[in-house]
Formats: structure tokens, sequence, C-alpha cells
């Protein structure tokens, strides 16, 4: 929940230079929105994802009090849905910050 905070917290800057922020959760439904309430998320959340979905994008399932969760990916897509960057992690450590997203996004692509 802290990297969507931190996301949230320079959305304005993101969505200024185009970027888009969608962001999705193993959460069912009720626990996502909860999320999105809590954090006064402005960007799109989906929920629910599954073992199928997780593998489908070549991320990495772990487990958290005994549910599966997804480890972090983060995707920059080009405007034609062409990946541009990808991340998987295990941690968070090691995941872009939202303004060196927005770098990177205005030096490279």
């Amino acid at each position: 929940m802290r990297q969507l905070a931190a996301v949230q917290e320079q959305v304005r800057l993101i969505n200024r230079i185009g970027i888009k922020v969608i962001a999705a959760s193993t959460d069912q439904e009720a626990s996502a929105r909860k999320a999105v309430s809590d954090g006064d998320l402005t960007f799109p959340v989906g929920f629910g994802v599954a073992d199928s979905d997780i593998a489908s994008i070549g991320a990495w399932p772990g487990e958290r009090k005994g549910e599966t969760i997804m480890q972090p990916a983060e995707f920059m897509l080009r405007s034609g849905g062409e990946i541009a960057a990808s991340l998987y992690a295990t941690t968070q450590i090691g995941r872009m910050s939202p303004r060196e997203v927005a770098v990177f996004v205005k030096n490279r692509l």
C-alpha cells in the first residue's frame, strides 16, 4: 500500500507527462475497494488477481498469511502496448519510485 500511496502523491506529475497508472491486487474486491478508499487513490485498481493471471504476466506468486499473493511486478508500456520496461521482484526493495518512472519516460520513451 505504501507504493500506491507514493504513486498517488505524484499522480499529477505522472499524468502531466502522459503516464497512465493502473494497479492490480490479489486482494478480493472488498479489500481492494477499502485500500482505494483509504488511500484516496484516483487511478484504477483491479482486484482478485488469480494464480493464472500471475502466471500469464510472468510474475512470481508468493504467500502471505496463508494466502497467495503476487510479488511486485511493474510494467511500462508504449502507447501501442509494447513493453518498454519491466521489473519483477520478490520484495518491495528495488522498485522504481514515481519520480524515477517519470524520469525514465521523459528520457527514454
